[in-house]
């Protein structure tokens, strides 16, 4: 991890103290995200706060960094910018969770430290889209012309039913 930020944190004990942590790691740190991306030596910038709302402890912060995905459809890079904002409430059981406001998610925390690696790669993955694929037609670099002879020769020898089709034209 970064000098800055310490790997495992205790989200009450920072939240009394009204902690901010600062810092960036490098997308190889997050094991998960790591397989999903092409590039993993960018910067992810992070900043997480932790406060008290009520007597509720609520941990809430930014992330930034450009991932570099496969697109979907050409299998080519796509750059995927990512700027998202997260709160999070800090519950010890399920009933807590249902009692959260609206705008925060629960973070269950059962008294042991919270890996902050973790808790930025789930907000990491969460931002991915299911289906990563450009905003304009990346298939289309191919001429019309190529592309027609290859469905047309393609439909032909593949077809399983293409007998069948000559049966009915004929009639025999």
């Amino acid at each position: 991890m970064s000098d800055k930020l310490p790997n495992l944190i205790d989200p009450l004990l920072f939240a009394e103290r009204r902690s901010i942590l600062e810092g960036t790691l490098k997308v190889a740190v997050f094991e998960r995200l790591s397989d999903l991306v092409l590039v993993t030596d960018t910067d992810v910038r992070i900043k997480v706060q932790f406060a008290k709302e009520g007597k509720r402890a609520v941990v809430f912060g930014t992330i930034e960094t450009m991932l570099e995905l496969e697109c979907q459809s050409c299998l080519q890079a796509l750059s995927w910018p990512v700027d998202l904002s997260f709160k999070l409430g800090v519950v010890s059981s399920l009933q807590e969770a249902d009692q959260l406001e609206i705008d925060c998610e629960p973070l269950l925390f059962d008294g042991e430290k919270v890996s902050l690696t973790a808790l930025i790669e789930d907000e990491l993955l969460l931002a991915l889209p299911d289906y990563p694929k450009h905003g304009y037609d990346c298939i289309g670099q191919r001429s019309s012309k190529d592309a027609d002879f290859d469905d047309q020769n393609q439909s032909e020898t593949n077809n399983p039913f293409s007998v069948l089709a000559k049966l009915k034209k004929t009639g025999e």
